[in-house]
């Protein structure tokens, strides 16, 4: 097992991805604000990436032999994707448009709030993998 094959480490990573294929989204819904009938779109994760990172719990069902689905159909933590949606648009512009800058401009603060939590915690998983390697010295 290597080092970056830990579970908190593919679950970091995986968000922070996750993440700059967010901001590339709503980057992209900004600069098509004024084009007429473009559909802003979001992408979402947290919920399949939350049901991989519990993939390992029992499920539902009761399992007597290793050899027995667990009921959970959960997907490994390294193959979850996230999913692309149109963006919910309250007000519609008359061209169609359902790009709203000011939803656009806070979702893309804070993704990179997230971003940088998310850059933080790989920071201190390698400090720590640096703790346990120099023996704390």
């Amino acid at each position: 097992m290597s080092v970056t094959s830990s579970k908190m480490m593919t679950l970091i990573q995986k968000s922070l991805n996750f993440r700059r294929d967010r901001h590339d989204i709503l980057s992209s819904n900004i600069a098509n604000i004024h084009t007429p009938g473009y559909k802003a779109e979001d992408v979402v994760f947290e919920k399949a990436l939350g049901k991989a990172l519990n993939a390992d719990q029992p499920g539902a069902l009761n399992i007597t032999n290793s050899r027995h689905f667990d009921g959970n159909h959960a997907p490994p933590l390294n193959s979850v994707g996230a999913e692309r949606i149109q963006s919910a648009a309250p007000f519609v512009a008359f061209d169609g448009n359902t790009v709203d800058l000011d939803k656009e401009v806070a979702k893309m603060a804070e993704n990179q709030m997230m971003y940088e939590a998310g850059m933080r915690m790989m920071s201190h998983q390698f400090k720590q993998l640096k703790i346990a390697i120099t023996e704390g010295r």
